[in-house]
């Protein structure tokens, strides 16, 4: 995939860069395995200590147990961002079941210099879009069956060519391995999945759209799109795993969303 250079782009954000969004999720990962590996190499140093075994031994026992719990940390980080396809009710498309999408996600991806990702159709009412990790590893299009619906084919492809575009920069995988961590750790705690929307998610969400019309040099068409789904948003899912993708589609599904600073960004265009 195409390199993508990291400058600012809107409010202090910058775009996105690859090397930095793998060394973030990589030290969450570590950060929990470690602690994870302090907490039982000092019980099991004490439990050792108490039936006699030397101090330096039980010392030494106790760093190979947070050594080996940072050795698996890293090990789960490489394993992370693997296929998301049966975390949504997904149905795969191609050329015969929607001709309309899969041509101009196959244009917006040779103008972008990217392969041709799998798409996939979510049959819901509303309009949205998102990108995730198909089987292969592969960044994967996902659209809503009210966005095929409702949205004009200008429309379509400004919502798609700001999902590509971040298909492209890396941060659909970066979003992926973030995901797999966040599952994981919401099995002890809920609070690993976010439910507000932060000024940073609009941050990122805003140099998306610029990203986008970048790409298509057509403002309004985006502009058009992104107040088409503002109009007929839904509640925010509670099941879990749709949970995990709430801030990351084209309309984010969490709590306090406000489309008014995106709307007069892209309105100065």
């Amino acid at each position: 995939m195409a390199k993508q250079s990291t400058f600012k782009i809107w409010g202090g954000v910058e775009s996105f860069d690859p090397k930095k969004g793998a060394v973030e999720v990589l030290s969450y990962y570590l950060m929990a395995s470690g602690l994870a590996g302090v907490v039982l190499g000092a019980a099991i140093g004490a439990l050792i200590g108490a039936v006699g075994v030397p101090d330096n031994v039980s010392a030494l026992i106790g760093v190979a147990i947070f050594a080996a719990a940072l050795l698996i940390g890293f090990s789960l980080y490489l394993q992370s961002g693997g296929d998301e396809t049966a975390m949504l009710d997904l149905v795969e498309l191609d050329n015969s079941s929607a001709p309309r999408l899969t041509s101009l996600v196959e244009g917006i991806t040779a103008s972008i210099g990217i392969d041709m990702p799998p798409v996939y159709l979510l049959e819901e009412p509303q309009i949205n879009a998102t990108c995730i990790v198909a089987p292969g590893r592969l960044g994967a299009v996902v659209v809503t069956s009210g966005a095929l619906e409702l949205l004009t084919r200008l429309e379509l492809e400004a919502v798609l060519a700001r999902e590509l575009v971040r298909l492209r920069s890396g941060e659909v995988v970066f979003e992926a391995r973030l995901r797999s961590f966040r599952r994981t750790m919401a099995s002890i705690s809920p609070r690993f999945v976010p439910v507000v929307y932060t000024r940073e998610m609009l941050g990122r969400d805003i140099a998306a759209d610029v990203a986008a019309m970048t790409v298509t040099r057509f403002p309004p068409a985006l502009l058009s799109a992104l107040q088409k789904a503002d109009a007929i948003r839904v509640p925010p899912s509670k099941d879990r795993d749709r949970c995990l993708f709430a801030q990351f589609w084209f309309i984010p599904e969490l709590r306090d969303v406000s489309t008014d600073e995106r709307i007069i960004e892209i309105s100065e265009f």
